[in-house]
């Protein structure tokens, strides 16, 4: 939970970091973007502005959504929407935002920096209990970073809550288009009483094109507001470009069809990870999924495979010491050109052997995550999602997985993976539970 607003959010993706081969941090499709959507893109015309008004794109999406062009606001990405939002909610005069834990941690510094009240829910049963007055709600589905979905229950336990509190709810799906089981079972009916913020660029491979919108709700007196506060040409050319391909039947197509393969893919990552003792945590319908790490064994006794190279300078590490050979004798010197024989030297002492490192293992969550950074490897750290020793992994392709199992491998040695396998698996309990996913 953040508690500190001037501290930024936490995420996965880019960093200042070493650099990154195999990026399991971020949510982007692994497949990239679909050749229609990269031409659009690409073909933007840069050397004009947008309208500002964006009266084609608005309606070109609302006819895609089938609502009225006046419910679609044009969002300079997910990030400046719910900033909008928020100081919407301020300047209604709402005190209290709810949000859901863990959670983007966007929702709540966007509070916090305008001094509202954050309450954070894990459940069904916190969140309505939260909603004894007018609120901003935020709710994400499927849920960053646990992959998890509301049931039709909890849908409608919220639609209640809404009605007798007031409160406006914000449904973020900006991972509904990577939903790889079932359905959403949000209502049209009760989708019309929600804002609904949409994130098109993880599903389409191009994160760096910061373009969303919002659906606001039919009925709802805050939507002059939340578009008023928008800046002028709040989406570059290239934004709106994705926004426009991303409403097309064959962008969506390919999409779908995109599906299986990355549900084959999570399967097998998850199997691969088991492994090494990643711990998945159940209930993910998206690409992307929440594991414990791998057990870190502080014996000093193991007897580990001298051939690996690891002497990373890790900090929170434990040194495994293995004698060395002793350094073979030293060539004897070529004779003197003095016409004088030279004396005969003694022989050198016997070499003692030395200790020196041999291996450094990661002892710490962070320590490992340190050591698979610095093999090009990237990992989303769950600590900011208020879970030590987790972390948020999202599927990628079959050759950065391997990459990931040869990184492990060099790591912890292959002595973990036996170690791991001898014991029988054991899933830890879910953060909320399968009847209350939200």
């Amino acid at each position: 939970m953040v508690t500190d607003a001037t501290r930024p959010s936490d995420h996965g993706g880019t960093d200042a970091g070493p650099p990154v081969h195999y990026d399991f941090s971020t949510n982007a499709h692994p497949l990239g973007p679909p050749p229609a959507v990269l031409d659009a893109v690409l073909a933007a015309d840069r050397q004009r502005y947008p309208d500002p008004t964006y009266t084609a794109l608005r309606a070109h999406l609302a006819d895609w959504h089938a609502v009225s062009a006046d419910r679609v606001l044009p969002t300079a990405g997910g990030a400046e929407a719910i900033r909008r939002i928020s100081l919407a909610a301020l300047l209604a005069g709402v005190t209290r935002v709810c949000v859901p834990q863990p959670g983007f941690g966007d929702y709540q510094v966007a509070a916090l920096t305008l001094g509202l009240a954050v309450v954070g829910y894990r459940n069904r049963q916190e969140l309505v209990q939260t909603m004894d007055r007018p609120c901003l709600v935020w709710i994400c589905d499927p849920c960053n970073p646990t992959g998890s979905t509301l049931n039709a229950a909890d849908w409608a336990a919220l639609d209640e809550a809404q009605r007798a509190s007031g409160s406006h709810v914000v449904v973020d799906q900006a991972y509904e288009p990577l939903r790889l089981r079932g359905a959403s079972s949000l209502p049209p009916s009760q989708a019309d009483r929600l804002w609904r913020l949409i994130c098109p660029n993880k599903a389409l491979g191009l994160t760096g094109v910061r373009a969303a919108y919002l659906l606001a709700p039919v009925v709802d007196d805050w939507r002059p507001r939340v578009q008023s506060l928008a800046a002028s040409w709040v989406l570059s050319a290239e934004g709106e470009a994705l926004l426009r391909a991303w409403a097309q039947s064959e962008v969506q197509e390919e999409l779908a069809e995109s599906h299986r393969v990355l549900l084959e893919w999570v399967q097998d990552q998850q199997l691969r990870l088991a492994t090494w003792g990643f711990e998945a945590l159940a209930g993910s319908v998206t690409p992307f999924w929440m594991a414990r790490l791998p057990e870190l064994d502080a014996r000093t006794d193991l007897d580990l495979d001298p051939a690996l190279d690891l002497n990373l300078d890790l900090g929170a590490v434990r040194q495994l010491v293995l004698p060395t050979p002793p350094p073979s004798a030293t060539p004897p010197s070529p004779p003197s050109p003095s016409p004088s024989p030279s004396p005969i030297a003694p022989p050198p002492p016997a070499a003692i052997p030395a200790m020196q490192p041999a291996r450094l293992l990661p002892t710490t969550p962070a320590a490992l995550l340190q050591a698979l950074r610095l093999h090009g490897i990237k990992l989303r750290d769950a600590s900011s999602f208020g879970y030590p020793g987790w972390v948020r992994l999202s599927v990628q392709t079959p050759q950065a997985l391997l990459a990931l199992m040869s990184a492990l491998h060099q790591v912890l040695g292959p002595h973990h993976v036996s170690r791991r396998r001898s014991e029988a698996p054991s899933l830890p309990p879910t953060l909320d539970s399968p009847e209350d996913p939200a």
